[in-house]
């Protein structure tokens, strides 16, 4: 099932059923993509003084109330966390990397009419009225060869109209430095606002859960087949207890590491899809973020990147 609860929204306004949707359905991918992709995208709007880096720092985890092992998030602690609303309802996660650009799975963008996403900055509780947080509108959505019959390339990069200021509550992810780095066998660390239950509602609050990152070829052992787990994508959980998982409206989030030589946070996946939620041989599956780099920095040349 994709992770992205948002596509439920629209289920009464447009229905589409192609062959490819009923094989998505057979595998237990079950959400479909209403709109079609059929709006377009606006040309990004470059400015004359660019600047390459910045004087902060990325991947900054504020640890004071930090959670191991899976739960709710504390306070500003994963401070590059972002939220995506269509039509004024929340569907989809992503995170930001540098002060204009957000990454996303392709799947929570592709068809949706660009001007109508809008992302939020420095929340943990998506419920609670009183609190405003900080608000950017997307102007253009760039996606990488979205292949949407197998889920392959599902990362999207989303350019926001105007440039994001850091502070403790908000602050980029840093991207790996090491594109041949597989990450087998870390623990990485997925969040978003998604349902705590396979069949749950999505949380008001802002969740955690740490799951170890397995190699591909474990993954193509589990209940997916082969040719379901492309180079393109990343493998984690506990197939033979199916644990702990990312689980719908999780979609676009990030899947983190810590690094070990300045222990700061580096992005090495993008929460995309799986066959329902923490299911025994059926491990997350994320896109991999160490096959993207160069595309990502090609694409947000006109952004500002904290120091690494």
């Amino acid at each position: 099932m994709w992770k992205c609860f948002g596509f439920l929204i629209f289920v009464a306004l447009i229905s589409v059923t192609t062959e490819d949707e009923d094989v998505r359905e057979n595998r237990g991918l079950t959400s479909k993509n209403f709109l079609g992709g059929v709006w377009g995208n606006r040309p990004p709007l470059l400015e004359s003084n660019l600047r390459s880096t910045c004087s902060c720092k990325c991947g900054e985890r504020n640890e004071v109330s930090r959670i191991v092992g899976g739960g709710e998030a504390g306070v500003d602690e994963l401070p590059w966390m972002v939220k995506l609303i269509y039509f004024k309802r929340f569907y989809c996660g992503g995170m930001l990397i540098n002060d204009r650009y957000v990454l996303s799975a392709a799947h929570c963008v592709k068809g949706f009419m660009w001007f109508m996403i809008k992302v939020t900055f420095g929340e943990l509780n998506r419920c609670n009225a009183t609190v405003r947080p900080e608000t950017r509108f997307v102007i253009r959505v760039i996606t990488h060869n979205f292949t949407m019959s197998n889920f392959d390339n599902d990362i999207a990069l989303l350019r926001l109209n105007e440039r994001v200021t850091m502070s403790v509550a908000i602050k980029p992810i840093c991207l790996p430095t090491n594109d041949a780095d597989l990450y087998v066998g870390v623990k990485g660390i997925a969040a978003g606002w998604g349902t705590l239950t396979e069949e749950g509602k999505v949380s008001c609050t802002l969740q955690e859960v740490e799951v170890p990152v397995l190699s591909n070829k474990e993954c193509r052992n589990t209940k997916y087949t082969s040719a379901m787990i492309t180079d393109n994508m990343l493998c984690a959980g506990y197939p033979k207890t199916g644990q702990k998982d990312s689980c719908q409206g999780d979609s676009g989030g990030p899947l983190i590491t810590e690094r070990k030589q300045d222990k700061r946070y580096e992005l090495i996946g993008v929460v995309s899809w799986g066959n329902g939620c923490a299911r025994i041989g059926y491990p997350g599956v994320y896109t991999r973020v160490t096959r993207y780099l160069n595309w990502i920095r090609e694409n947000t040349k006109d952004a500002c990147y904290c120091t690494e």
